[in-house]
């Protein structure tokens, strides 16, 4: 038990461990680790995830089993099992919601690029968060379900708004104009609609900064930072300029910008009258 202790207390990031204490049957015995950081911060997230497990498995005496627990290590098994449920929400929800886009608006195109849009969105907004919390507050890191929120709020409210711009870009495009000048009409009859939907709801969350507790001051930046990113940035200027950019090639296969059943700039009756002459 002693060399035990002393293979312990070498550990870079232990600052001191206790003599072991045994049970009163003398089979288990538990030795008070403490560490030279403090137990919530990354430092020691660090040392419980790597070299004192390791040390604490590989150091045990013959015929004994080592378990590293305390809420250091509890936080460690969070943070892996999140990593993990990161590696799965994030690639299915994107996937599902770009089959979704493909079906809804009949092209291979564009939703690779709206999805790119929103990505964009969400890595800009994580980024705004740590740089406030972290680099200006000086928290030691972010909550650890914050992401995941963030994706679920940014990455859905971004594709509603998408939705709504390139909806009435390929409706102005139906009608015959070019794709640059169909932008230009989607921003201005659309715009309004996403702008307002986008204030009132980055409006809403950001008054959960005002409760006090961390969890909800951090969420309700990062949402209201998100929502207005994907609405103001993304959906009203982004998307409408890679539509543009990219013309009929966006509607491909499909080609869903095309209506060859009524001529811009006449109504239904001018379009299908018969022609008069007169002398």
């Amino acid at each position: 038990m002693t060399a035990y202790q002393s293979r312990l207390s070498a550990v870079p990031g232990v600052g001191q461990v206790s003599p072991a204490t045994p049970s009163a049957d003398k089979t288990v015995a538990a030795f008070q680790v403490t560490l030279a950081a403090n137990p919530q911060s990354h430092a020691a997230l660090q040392t419980v995830k790597g070299p004192l497990r390791d040390v604490a498995h590989a150091a045990a005496p013959a015929g004994t089993t080592a378990y590293v627990g305390g809420i250091t290590a509890v936080f460690v098994d969070i943070q892996a099992a999140v990593n993990h449920d990161y590696l799965v929400v994030f690639p299915v929800a994107a996937i599902l919601i770009m089959i979704i886009l493909g079906l809804l608006l009949r092209s291979l195109v564009a939703p690779w690029y709206l999805m790119i849009s929103v990505g964009l969105g969400f890595a800009a907004t994580l980024g705004a968060t740590v740089l406030v919390f972290q680099k200006i507050q000086g928290e030691p890191g972010l909550i650890f379900i914050l992401p995941v929120i963030m994706y679920l709020f940014v990455v859905a409210l971004g594709t509603d708004y998408n939705i709504l711009m390139i909806a009435r870009l390929r409706e102005e495009a139906r009608e015959g104009r070019s794709p640059r000048d169909a932008a230009a009409m989607s921003v201005r009859h659309a715009g309004p609609t996403v702008a307002a939907a986008g204030v009132i709801l980055a409006g809403t969350f950001a008054s959960l900064m005002l409760a006090g507790n961390s969890l909800l001051t951090q969420m309700g930046f990062a949402i209201s930072c998100g929502i207005a990113i994907v609405a103001f940035v993304m959906a009203l200027f982004l998307t409408p300029a890679l539509t543009a950019l990219l013309g009929h090639v966006a509607w491909w296969p499909g080609h869903q910008d095309r209506n060859d059943h009524r001529p811009v700039g006449l109504d239904e009756d001018a379009a299908t009258a018969e022609p008069v002459t007169t002398n």
